[in-house]
């Protein structure tokens, strides 16, 4: 049975919407593995980076401008959904966002004043669906009536044997080797490639994860967001220890702030305030070394985890109010600790 028509996320759902989209401007970005595309969507004017140097030797040189320029009028936030193609909540979460851009309204009809807003002040970047091989390799596109057994094969895929992967056994072959494997999951594109940790990668592997730096460096936005989804969501994962000690304060900063707005509108948020153990440079964190972003991710619910069950329309809400509590920050005094 699918998921109610606000919700839907499927790769085709996700090209019928760009399709229909009058105020924002689409492009392809990359092609999977798999030979799908991956699209950006952007909203509001962009404004030129003129620089003489990566973000790295300017740094070094004590020169920033060297990789900024003379500096923009707008911040710019970009949001990277469905990293993992079995967390396809993030999809719904933004092409509902696509809609309050459109129409001032989610595609349930309610309407987000304060979100349409604060998105009129800046530029946002969204790449609605990161691993579409990995999101076809899913015929359900609603996890809230999945099995254990069914949300563990779909996510992390089986091995040979018909046993789970499970999480965190899936990243400990990088690329996953097609032979080892009868379902390969929706954490993978066609190459086998997490494209979370495709980094390192060789570009026509992890193609995806090297178009979205390629994409980060043209656009360096003042805020990259990663959207994922797990069972004990909602929570963000803020103080990465791969980020300079600033931007790990800020991180728990701007979580708060969206803790409090998801509390107030009775989402239940989780507080995570614990960085990862993991010192690993992956591709949100990378983001900061490419382009000096601050850099959150964020965790959704899948909805159907006993004891933390949340209904189609909360999710919903629950990745907008996130939106809107990031929007207002960026547009009331800037992502990063210094604005």
């Amino acid at each position: 049975m699918a998921a109610p028509e606000f919700y839907r996320n499927s790769v085709e759902e996700v090209e019928r919407v760009l399709e229909r989209l009058k105020k924002a401007e689409v492009k392809q970005v990359a092609r999977s593995p798999g030979g799908r595309p991956v699209y950006a969507v952007a909203y509001g004017e962009k404004e030129p980076v003129e620089r003489t140097a990566n973000l790295s030797s300017a740094l070094a040189g004590r020169k920033p401008e060297a990789f900024y320029g003379s500096g923009r009028t707008r911040q710019v936030m970009m949001i990277v959904s469905a990293m993992h193609g079995a967390e396809m909540e993030s999809i719904a979460g933004v092409l509902n966002l696509f809609s309050v851009l459109e129409t001032g309204s989610d595609r349930k009809g309610k309407p987000w004043e304060a979100l349409a807003e604060a998105a009129e002040q800046m530029r946002l970047v969204v790449v609605p669906c990161l691993n579409p091989d990995g999101r076809a390799r899913i015929a359900c596109d609603d996890p809230l009536t999945w099995s254990h057994d069914q949300l563990e094969k779909y996510r992390h895929g089986l091995w040979k044997d018909g046993s789970h992967i499970t999480w965190p056994a899936c990243k400990n072959w990088h690329p996953m080797p097609p032979e080892k494997v009868v379902f390969m999951g929706g954490y993978f594109n066609d190459a086998g490639a997490n494209p979370a940790h495709g980094v390192f990668l060789p570009r026509e592997v992890a193609v995806e994860t090297h178009a979205v730096l390629d994409l980060v460096l043209e656009e360096t936005p003042d805020l990259y967001l990663d959207l994922h989804s797990c069972g004990s969501g909602p929570f963000f994962i803020p103080g990465q220890p791969m980020l300079p000690e600033l931007f790990r304060l800020r991180s728990y900063y701007v979580e708060g702030h969206c803790v409090r707005l998801l509390r107030e509108r009775g989402l239940r948020p989780k507080a995570r305030s614990r960085p990862s153990a993991a010192q690993v440079i992956d591709l949100y964190t990378a983001a900061y070394h490419v382009a000096g972003s601050m850099c959150m991710l964020f965790e959704g619910p899948h909805g159907a985890q006993k004891g933390n069950e949340y209904t189609h329309e909360e999710i919903v809400d629950i990745y907008l109010t996130t939106f809107e509590g990031l929007l207002a920050i960026g547009a009331e005094e800037g992502f990063k600790p210094n604005g």
